[in-house]
C-alpha cells in the first residue's frame, strides 16, 4: 500500500509512524517502505556538554540530514507532552522552533501547544490556562510562519472534557479553519464515557466547519479499530512499536529487530485502518484542595473564575503561561478568605481586577 494512498478520500485513515530518532536505518527503512512518519521536535534537540556552565540546558536542533530525509513524508510534532512531563515547560522559544520547521518541507508541522493529561494538568482552572497558553502559541507561531514565508502550523485542539475542546476551538486565533488540525490529549483516553474520544469529536464535529479532518496524536490501536471509519478521523500516529520492542526485549534490541518491530506494527496498525486514552510547578492541578482545608463546590467555581480572568491575560500576551500560574496560585489564597469572610464581591477586584464582573457572569451560567 502507498503513503498516497491515505491522503484523501475515505480510503482508510493514515497511520504515521513516531520515529524516535533523526536518522540510520530506522529512517532509511521507513523511507524505503514509504511510511508516512513523524518526529518529535525533542528528538532534534541538543543540549550543552556536562562541563558548560549551562549544562543539560537546551543548545539549539540539529536540522535534517537532505540525504536522509529526501522524499520522506514526515510531519513534525512540538513534543508539547515532552516539554511538560520532563521539563516543566518548553525549553526552545517560538524562533527555534521554526529554524527547524524551515529546514525541510514538513507534510504539516504542528503548532506548540500545551497538553492537558492528568498527569500535566490535573484540575480544570490548571486545564484552562494551559488551553488560554495553547490558543496564545497558535498565535505566535503564525506570526513566525508568516515572518519567514512558511506555511501555518497544524492547530491543536486541547482539553479534557468535551465542552474544554469546544472552548478551545473558540479561542484559537483562527480566521479560516485548515483542513487538517489536531486533536491533542487523547494517547491514553478511552473511546467511550462521557470524556472519551467519541465524546469530544461529537462536541467539536458540532462547531468545526465541514471541510476540517482531524489528527488524532498518539491514538492507540483499539481505538483506531472504532475511529477508522469516523468522517472527521483523518490521521493517527503512534511510537507503540518502539515501547513494544523495549518490552520485548529489554536489552540485546539490534536495529534489525527494531526495524522488524516498526515493521509490523506499522502493517498491522494499516490493517485495522483499512478495515471498516510530576510535582506541581507548571503543571498539576492549578489549585490543591488541601492548600485550603478542602474546597465546597462553591468555592472551586469561584477558583475557576480566577482562572478565567488568567486565561484572558495568557491568550493577550499580557501575561506568560508560568507566570499566570504564580499569580493565580497566589491570588487564590485571598479570593477564598473573601469568599470564606461573606465580603462584599466588589472586593475582590482588589485581587484580582474585574473578579468582580466574573463571578456574577460565572453566577448567571
Amino acid at each position: 500500500m502507498s503513503a498516497a494512498r491515505t491522503l484523501s478520500g475515505r480510503a482508510g485513515v493514515q497511520v504515521r509512524v513516531g520515529i524516535p530518532v533523526t536518522g540510520g536505518q530506522l529512517v532509511a527503512a521507513a523511507r524505503g517502505r514509504q511510511y508516512p512518519v513523524l518526529f518529535s521536535a525533542n528528538a532534534f534537540a541538543r543540549t550543552y556538554p556536562r562541563q558548560h556552565e549551562r549544562a543539560g540546558g537546551f543548545r539549539q536542533f540539529t536540522l535534517p540530514d537532505p540525504s536522509q530525509f529526501d522524499g520522506l513524508d514526515a510531519a513534525l510534532d512540538s513534543a508539547g507532552f515532552v516539554a511538560a512531563a520532563r521539563y516543566g515547560d518548553y525549553r526552545w522559544t517560538v524562533e527555534d522552533y521554526y529554524k527547524l520547521v524551515a529546514a525541510y518541507p514538513w507534510a504539516w508541522h504542528a503548532a506548540m501547544d500545551y497538553c492537558v493529561e492528568e498527569e500535566v494538568a490535573r484540575d480544570r482552572p490548571m486545564r484552562l490556562l494551559r488551553i488560554a497558553a495553547t490558543a496564545h502559541m497558535l498565535g505566535q507561531c503564525n506570526t513566525e510562519a508568516r515572518r519567514r514565508g512558511l506555511a501555518l502550523p497544524m492547530p491543536v485542539l486541547q482539553g479534557w472534557q468535551p465542552d474544554e475542546y469546544r472552548l478551545c476551538a473558540d479561542w484559537l486565533p483562527v480566521i479560516e479553519w485548515p483542513a487538517l488540525v489536531g486533536l491533542g490529549s487523547v494517547c491514553r483516553r478511552s473511546v467511550h464515557g462521557p470524556d472519551g474520544i467519541l465524546a469530544i469529536l461529537d462536541a467539536i464535529d458540532r462547531i468545526l466547519p465541514a471541510h476540517v479532518r482531524l489528527h488524532l496524536f498518539g491514538v492507540k490501536s483499539e481505538a483506531l479499530a472504532i475511529l477508522k471509519n469516523h468522517p472527521r478521523v483523518h490521521s493517527v500516529d503512534s511510537m507503540a512499536w518502539d515501547f513494544a520492542a523495549r518490552r520485548a526485549r529489554p536489552t540485546g534490541r539490534t536495529m534489525k529487530f527494531r526495524i522488524e518491530q516498526m515493521q509490523e506494527w506499522t502493517e498491522r496498525q494499516r490493517s485495522v485502518a483499512d478495515q471498516r486514552g510530576p510535582g506541581r510547578g507548571l503543571q498539576g492541578a492549578l489549585f490543591d484542595p488541601c492548600d485550603f482545608g478542602g474546597l465546597a463546590e462553591r468555592e472551586a467555581a469561584v477558583l475557576e473564575a480566577l482562572a478565567f480572568g488568567y486565561a484572558e491575560l495568557v491568550m493577550s500576551g499580557d501575561v506568560a503561561y508560568s507566570d499566570a500560574i504564580w499569580h493565580a496560585r497566589r491570588d487564590a489564597v485571598g479570593v477564598i478568605a473573601l469568599y470564606r469572610s461573606g465580603a462584599d464581591p466588589d472586593e475582590y477586584d482588589e485581587i484580582f481586577p474585574g473578579m468582580a464582573e466574573k463571578m456574577r457572569a460565572h453566577n448567571e451560567e
